[in-house]
């Protein structure tokens, strides 16, 4: 499989060449002046992936690994959230699809763990989207990319200035209103396979001091599997008002509800039968999301920027079904009664706020970023309700209370301060503490008969990273950082497995150091590239042991006590060949993309219970190859792209079990090819026309092993070959 991608990648970049001999050259690409990316301007083909800049009044990113994203320049399938696609040129990002509905992100880097994303730092333009990065970080809502402008990614060395978590920073950044422009808007209507229907409207006006843009989605679909419909409800408004020339002030509100049915997962059998059944018909998933927020911008001037952010998130989500394993049938008994099902519901309340300050003094030499954070979040969590023994979502119980009910807070002072220090034109040195102070307490019954008290978590502690960049030419730039960061202990990690297990009194947040070292730069407007090498290593791991107490009774300990490490390469490279060899081409222009991550993710040391040791065991769900490459074709108001992306094989166990369970939850994932294409027309100035062939070649692939009652047990199988397509009127 991976010869066969190489093949296409090398036919890709060949057909490329023999198409460049050309006339006149075309410019396709838009000029920008936003302060916080760096674009490449000019007469290029090139579409790809870009870095933020070194200062942009508040943040301080040099010598750190990041990428911008700009959803406008691709011609990926937005309406149908394809992650895949939106991070075709992000490298070595593992991308989770078995979620029809698109709802949740899955995402991970550098074998870090792919579960809701909870090992970034999950933000909308600047501020928290998850119910509370310190105890319950679950990506379960996600912007609809039809609203994204951009994505802005750092990795490991982000955490002084965010945080946690241990694979950095994922920032996604909406449209903004512009001042003193007239009332319009835009509309789009999206229709797909499996009874896909997405429709987005969106507002936008400004005056001299009052601007507003306002969002709307409607989505919903059967899903590709039976029992996967989905339905969605998103809206955001922004409104900013400049009450004087130096100040700004933004008022931000976010509101989302999202229903899905969950087919199941299914055993390694049934998945060689057909891939997409599904034997799960009453089992469902719904989120609502609520996110105010408010905003002061602050810069009397070019030397010094401020700005403060009060947020908060009131949220929760319901899983409702059949709870048993695959083996299990979900079938009436001999009355023709189905079983009660099963109801588990949280509810977050999370607020906090987050100050931000930057100055540049001696002609920019000198640069400082600095910040506050606080912050508090809640989580009650209700589980094991005996609802009805319906077929439809009912959230109505037949037994009130719920068995296991918990309560869980946590709060949170950090602050934060990182220098960069030019020594000369060419050469600078970046450093930072952050300070994290955190509180965690939790509460409750874990059933009927047993009370729930973990003892109040207090830590503090001081995180540091140093970083050095070179720029012998305006064109090229090599860069290394060295950083630390954490993973807070989740909320789950305080819940003992049972009544007799205990957990460590003194059980401390996972820490990892990541170190980079890259070279990344353009040359001319023909070729775009950021080639890198990573070391993470990440200690105190929580797992359990197996002990006695002073009976002779075994019982589960929980506490540190595991270390693993992933080092590799990351790669991106994309070229425009017209503009190489003939520098014009009145045909069109082409760029050709590479973006390869090569990973070694494996546990250095980690004691099972049953007295085994993972030691050299490779990391679950830690692909060693992730490759996407792919051709994109611009022709004045055409484009096209087709993608290929190869993923290598990975174990869903830390065990690394290669044969297969009778149900499936663990055993060899397989290696992957999928291949996709995506158009875009614009007819004049206002007509939008957007087309996309997703797994064009049908392939039939998993990416994850479920190992609980949701989604399901078993396979998780992703998308077989569909399409979609979009008109869009711009008024």
């Amino acid at each position: 499989m991976f010869y066969r991608l190489s093949f296409l990648k090398v036919a890709l970049f060949f057909c490329s060449i023999s198409f460049a001999r050309g006339g006149v050259l075309v410019d396709t690409t838009a000029s920008s002046n936003m302060l916080s990316e760096v674009f490449v301007v000019g007469n290029s083909g090139i579409k790809g992936n870009s870095n933020l800049v070194d200062f942009d009044g508040v943040r301080l990113l040099a010598a750190k690994k990041s990428e911008l994203i700009v959803l406008s320049k691709l011609d990926a399938n937005l309406a149908n959230q394809s992650f895949r696609e939106v991070f075709g040129r992000t490298p070595g990002l593992h991308v989770i699809e078995s979620d029809p509905s698109g709802f949740n992100t899955s995402i991970a880097i550098r074998g870090l763990s792919t579960n809701r994303s909870w090992d970034f730092n999950m933000r909308q333009n600047g501020y928290d989207i998850t119910p509370d990065p310190m105890g319950y970080n679950e990506a379960y809502y996600t912007p609809s990319f039809e609203w994204v402008e951009k994505i802005e990614i750092v990795r490991g060395a982000a955490a002084l200035q965010y945080g946690p978590q241990v694979g950095g920073l994922i920032n996604y950044v909406l449209e903004k209103p512009i001042f003193e422009k007239k009332f319009g808007g835009e509309v789009q209507q999206t229709f797909g396979s499996f009874g896909l229907k997405s429709s987005l409207i969106k507002f936008r006006s400004g005056m001299k001091k009052l601007a507003f843009v306002g969002s709307h989605q409607l989505r919903e679909g059967n899903g590709f599997r039976p029992n996967s419909n989905f339905n969605s409800n998103q809206n955001y408004v922004r409104v900013d008002w400049k009450p004087f020339a130096d100040g700004l002030f933004t008022f931000e509100l976010t509101k989302s509800n999202a229903q899905a049915q969950l087919a199941g997962g299914i055993s390694e059998a049934q998945f060689k039968l057909d891939p997409w059944v599904s034997f799960r018909a009453r089992n469902y998933y719904y989120s609502h999301w609520f996110m105010p927020v408010v905003k002061f911008n602050y810069s009397p001037s070019k030397f010094f920027n401020s700005q403060i952010q009060i947020f908060a998130i009131q949220s929760g989500r319901s899983q409702l079904g059949f709870t048993k394993t695959n083996d299990v049938l979900d079938v009436p008994n001999s009355a023709g009664n189905y079983a009660n099902r099963s109801l588990d519901r949280d509810e977050y309340t999370s607020y906090g706020a987050e100050f931000r300050s930057g100055l540049s003094a001696f002609n920019e030499k000198w640069q400082t970023s600095a910040g506050l954070r606080i912050f508090r979040g809640n989580m009650l969590r209700q589980q094991q309700g005996i609802a009805n023994n319906g077929s439809t979502y009912s959230e109505n119980l037949v037994d009130p209370k719920f068995p296991r009910s918990l309560n869980f807070v946590n709060q949170n002072f950090a602050a934060f301060i990182e220098n960069s220090l030019s020594i000369s034109p060419k050469f600078k040195l970046a450093g930072g503490l952050r300070y994290e102070y955190i509180l965690s307490q939790g509460n409750g019954n874990l059933d009927i008969n047993t009370k729930f008290l973990s003892p109040d978590r207090l830590r503090s502690f001081i995180l540091w990273g140093a970083g050095a960049s070179f720029k012998p030419s305006a064109e090229l730039e090599i860069y290394g950082n060295a950083s630390q960061s954490f993973r807070p202990i989740s909320f789950s990690d305080l819940l003992p497995s049972s009544t007799t297990d205990i957990v460590d009194a003194a059980l401390k947040d996972a820490r990892s150091m990541n170190f980079d070292l890259g070279i990344r730069g353009k040359k001319g407007n023909f070729l775009r590239y950021d080639m890198s090498a990573y070391h993470l290593e990440f200690s105190d791991r929580i797992g359990n042991v197996s002990m006695k107490n002073s009976n002779g009774q075994s019982y589960l300990y929980r506490t540190n006590l595991g270390l693993s490490s992933s080092k590799g390469v990351e790669l991106y490279a994309e070229l425009d060949p017209i503009s190489l060899l003939h520098g014009s081409s009145r045909y069109g222009q082409i760029s050709v993309f590479l973006s390869a991550g090569l990973n070694h993710a494996v546990y250095e040391n980690f004691a099972l219970a049953s007295g085994e040791n993972l030691a050299g065991k490779k990391l679950e769900n830690a692909p060693q190859q992730i490759i996407r490459s792919g051709l994109t074709y611009t022709h004045q108001r055409l484009s096209f792209t087709y993608q290929i992306s190869y993923t290598a094989e990975s174990f869903s166990d830390a065990q690394n079990t290669g044969k297969p369970n009778p149900t499936g939850t663990i055993g060899l994932i397989p290696e992957y090819t999928l291949d996709d294409f995506s158009f875009t027309y614009k007819y004049r100035k206002h007509w939008l026309l957007k087309g996309s062939f997703n797994n064009v070649m049908n392939v039939s692939y998993f990416t994850r092993r479920g190992t609980g009652a949701y989604p399901g047990y078993g396979i998780l199988p992703g998308a077989p070959r569909n399409v979609s397509c979009t008109l869009g009127f711009t008024f």
